[in-house]
């Protein structure tokens, strides 16, 4: 067994928070996604609700109209489907935003913990030892990556394992500089 598997000591924490560290690791970063990837999802959103209420309010009372409704009870409806459109239209955006900000990535002297909010009830944690970590690259493809500083961090890691990729990571040269310099000094320490 590695000297750094040895040293590890395992910590529990019974409220299932993976943003605790063991005690003898030093937390370098703890990295969240940059905030225009929400921007992207309000603006998607936006767009689907005016199209929704445009839709509602010129299609659906002609509808009911021609079902021998009045043009009352054909107003009413609309307005019923308008706010029940809004109302599931601000329940997706409240969690929507809470799925992208719950991911993470913790980056510590020892390793690297990925923390990926799927959906709702979906959740996937991954922890890799920088012992194990192989290469570091910083992805900035485009003008709106370029122009607001973010883009991808991938980490390849040595065998079997899955690599990493954070998306919509701020900054993401400094951070694979700072996985990097991670590794080196861990690989100084441990004797790798």
């Amino acid at each position: 067994m590695p000297d750094a598997e040895k040293q590890r000591r395992p910590v529990f924490d019974p409220t299932g928070r993976v943003e605790q560290i063991n005690p003898n690791e030093i937390k370098i970063a703890d990295v969240r996604r940059h905030p225009i990837g929400l921007v992207f999802i309000y603006v998607q959103t936006f767009v689907a609700l005016a199209l929704s209420l445009g839709l509602i309010f010129y299609l659906l009372p002609d509808i009911l109209e021609t079902l021998s409704l009045g043009n009352s009870a054909a107003k009413a409806a609309a307005y019923l489907f308008a706010l029940v459109t809004l109302a599931l239209g601000g329940i997706f955006v409240v969690l929507a935003t809470r799925i992208y900000t719950a991911s993470q990535l913790i980056i510590t002297n020892d390793n690297v913990t990925q923390i990926m909010q799927v959906g709702l009830f979906h959740r996937k944690v991954s922890e890799l030892s920088m012992e194990n970590v192989e290469d570091v690259t910083a992805h900035q493809k485009g003008i709106l990556q370029t122009v607001f500083n973010y883009g991808r961090v991938h980490v390849e890691t040595a065998g079997e394992q899955n690599n990493y990729d954070f998306i919509f990571c701020p900054n993401p040269n400094a951070y694979a500089k700072a996985i990097q310099d991670a590794r080196v000094e861990f690989l100084k320490l441990h004797g790798g």
